[in-house]
């Protein structure tokens, strides 16, 4: 668990300095190629965040069996990018192995000047999963530039995808869950914490047994109880239609509150009955600044409840009390982010669009089609301070960038207090300097083979203020 600088733990350091005028003189959506610096990465789903120094700091990930994710820092006063380190893997020391350290999917959390997230693995075929070591856990201290490596919490097990911190109590909560076949058959997924300053390692018991699962969020409240939901496009399970989960620290146990979430609702208020569509899981979350409440949503890719919700967990949670609608505002999913007193998000121009559109299938077609063109994603917002403007959606405009790409999927987002957007995702290209180059093995299982896309990953700062 030593610490490993900057230099020693990915070779080298890139400060790309994008563009030296200052912020004014810069352009409403503002965007970075990641593929002309590295052609695997080909998405990023979580993985950022705008930290106490103003900065954004966020992964960027890829499938490859090659290359692994990678981690950077952007400046909104400068606007200068600094590429922390190109690959995870090599910063896990990893780099003999057929497996990558290719994602940081999930939340990038801050406490005491550092920064903590996790790897996940990057190639889903069966060589990818059944040669992974495991996800480790990362600390990464601002000011000096180094990184704390915690090691992999569970051998071959990933984390998909909640981390979160108790800056109180020094403990990082991950949940872990297996990919091999034959240990979700025989296990399941697991909550651990991890000692912030001794590294030791706990297993706090098994959340869903015998299956694969995911929870992409915890919130951890002032008392040090760690919350969290299961998500539920991708899988089902027996007991759990609506559950809501709690690990309190005092009593060392994973409590269970069943059925207690609310119900989907469309924007209008029509009831959402479709299983899959309905979630009733925290799919994005945020909590308040002083830790007594969070707010969340239960979008999907393409439909979900549409609302805002604010979770307080000093009040009755059986009787729905604990759950407070803020405001009614669409899907969304992780294309959303607090900044200030605002929340703010991206969609479909289309709310029927949204709501029915899997954003990640319609990255994918033709920039030349009517159907792209008919589809642009819009920011939007609303603000959450009392007042007459309460709520209400403020349409921010297509986003489109200084060199008129347009914006075909995003799920990574954050926001600071200034009225800054950033967002990692998948655009239209100008060219393919810009291009993805996507490994696509569980496509063609016959043999290697890579594609050049007609689309590309960038990182984009959204001035809302212009």
């Amino acid at each position: 668990m030593a610490l490993l600088p900057l230099m020693a733990a990915c070779g080298q350091q890139s400060d790309q300095k994008q563009n030296t005028e200052t912020a004014k003189d810069m352009p409403k959506v503002y965007s970075i190629s990641m593929n002309e610096i590295c052609k695997e990465w080909d998405g990023q789903w979580q993985g950022q965040t705008v930290a106490s120094d103003g900065c954004c700091y966020f992964g960027s990930s890829t499938h490859s069996k090659s290359h692994g994710a990678g981690f950077h820092k952007f400046d909104p006063t400068t606007y200068e990018h600094t590429m922390i380190a190109e690959d995870m893997t090599l910063v896990c020391g990893e780099q003999d192995t057929p497996s990558q350290q290719g994602k940081i999917h999930s939340p990038i959390v801050e406490a005491d000047g550092w920064l903590y997230f996790c790897t996940h693995l990057s190639n889903y075929w069966d060589e990818g999963i059944a040669n992974y070591t495991g996800a480790h856990v990362f600390g990464y201290e601002m000011a000096t530039g180094q990184f704390r490596d915690y090691g992999i919490v569970k051998p071959r097990y990933s984390i998909y995808s909640a981390i979160g911190v108790d800056p109180q109590r020094k403990k990082i909560y991950a949940f872990l869950v297996p990919f091999l076949p034959e240990l979700y058959e025989n296990d399941g997924c697991h909550l651990y914490s991890i000692d912030m300053e001794s590294g030791e390692k706990e297993d706090l018991g098994m959340v869903v047994e015998g299956r694969k699962a995911a929870a992409f969020w915890f919130f951890i409240d002032n008392n040090g109880k760690v919350w969290f939901t299961l998500w539920k496009r991708n899988y089902e399970y027996v007991n759990d239609r609506g559950n809501l989960y709690c690990y309190d620290p005092e009593k060392g146990a994973i409590e269970t509150y069943d059925d207690v979430l609310p119900k989907g609702q469309l924007i209008d208020g029509t009831p959402v009955n479709d299983f899959q569509l309905t979630q009733r899981a925290w799919t994005w979350l945020s909590p308040l600044k002083d830790n007594t409440k969070c707010y969340f949503t239960m979008g999907a890719l393409g439909g979900g409840d549409e609302r805002l919700w604010l979770f307080d967990p000093s009040k009755d949670i059986a009787s729905g009390e604990a759950f407070e609608e803020v405001a009614a505002i669409g899907s969304n999913y992780f294309q959303t982010a607090v900044g200030g007193d605002r929340l703010y998000f991206i969609q479909y121009e289309s709310l029927e669009d949204e709501r029915n559109l899997f954003s990640e299938d319609e990255r994918e077609i033709d920039p030349a089609s009517p159907e792209y063109v008919d589809r642009k994603l819009h920011l939007r917002s609303i603000s959450l301070a009392e007042g007459a403007d309460h709520g209400v959606i403020t349409d921010h405009g297509p986003v489109i960038d200084q060199e008129g790409r347009a914006a075909r999927m995003i799920m990574s987002m954050s926001a600071d207090d200034k009225g800054h957007v950033f967002t990692y995702g998948s655009w239209h290209v100008n060219s393919f300097k810009e291009a993805t180059l996507q490994y696509l093995l569980f496509d063609y299982p016959g043999g290697d083979l890579y594609k050049l896309l007609k689309r590309g990953e960038f990182f984009t700062v959204i001035d809302t203020n212009k």
